[in-house]
């Protein structure tokens, strides 16, 4: 269990990694509290990369004062089943929250993100952006709910969720909801669901590029706006390393990492 509590004008970075060192069967259930005060400023990574036989659950919480601004991005590299829980309450004026997720499945592995977030008051901004990436029998699930209160006028809020689906029998299942009471709002929710643009796979052979390394370049590409929400320069640059060996199924333990020394 995580707490944090970013009082005034504080900044906190945070990186929590899940990995599992032995092939054993185990659930795990964790959850993270987050109190950001007025102008404080919270960044919350996540990234797991768990063995098949390993059922997270998982719990994120937020609440944010005045100017305060959070972001919460989860990665998960490999696993069994997760089940990630995100809420978030946006409780003073010009508050700004983003919630990222990015999940990279193969095998019969199983990835659940729900995200609900509140517009408590006016002239506040949230973005929400999931990805999967889904192979073999593989199974992505994304239900997000966006409240904007009635008295939470001049909201800004954006969900999207897009996913990439390279086997027929793998499974994605999508439920992007907005609940708006306010009338002078700016909100949005998308889903595609889809396979890799053939044009622009022909278009990397036809340069000479070998068709497997031109997938995994297409299927790098289609993570690439995920990361960028993480504000730390060297993080980014690990996960790109990662998420690189994640798709050519090279699987790298935390011990080689030299993020957190």
């Amino acid at each position: 269990r995580i707490l944090i509590v970013a009082e005034k004008n504080a900044q906190v970075k945070l990186l929590v990694c899940d990995h599992t060192v032995d092939d054993v069967q185990f659930i795990v259930t964790q959850v993270a509290e987050i109190v950001a005060d007025r102008d404080a400023q919270v960044d919350f990574y996540e990234l797991e990369e768990n063995s098949v036989k390993v059922k997270l659950l998982n719990n994120v919480f937020a609440e944010q004062a005045e100017n305060s601004n959070v972001t919460v991005s989860t990665i998960t590299l490999h696993n069994g089943f997760t089940r990630n829980n995100y809420r978030f309450r946006l409780l003073g004026e010009y508050a700004e929250a983003h919630i990222g997720g990015l999940a990279i499945c193969d095998k019969e592995q199983h990835v659940d993100n729900y995200a609900f977030l509140e517009h408590a008051t006016p002239n506040c901004h949230s973005n929400e952006l999931f990805k999967y990436a889904l192979q073999e029998r593989s199974t992505g699930v994304f239900c997000g709910r966006i409240l904007v209160d009635k008295g939470a006028q001049k909201t800004l809020a954006y969900q999207n969720n897009k996913n990439l689906v390279t086997s027929d029998e793998a499974k994605m299942f999508s439920k992007p909801q907005l609940e708006i009471y306010a009338d002078d709002v700016k909100c949005s929710h998308g889903l595609t669901t889809g396979q890799l643009d053939q044009d622009a796979l022909f278009y990397l052979q036809a340069r000479g590029i070998p068709e497997e390394e031109a997938r995994m370049l297409l299927m790098v590409a289609f993570t690439q706006d995920v990361v960028d929400l993480v504000r730390i320069d060297s993080l980014q640059d690990r996960l790109v390393q990662l998420i690189n060996k994640r798709f050519r199924g090279e699987l790298m333990r935390c011990g080689n990492c030299h993020v957190c020394k």
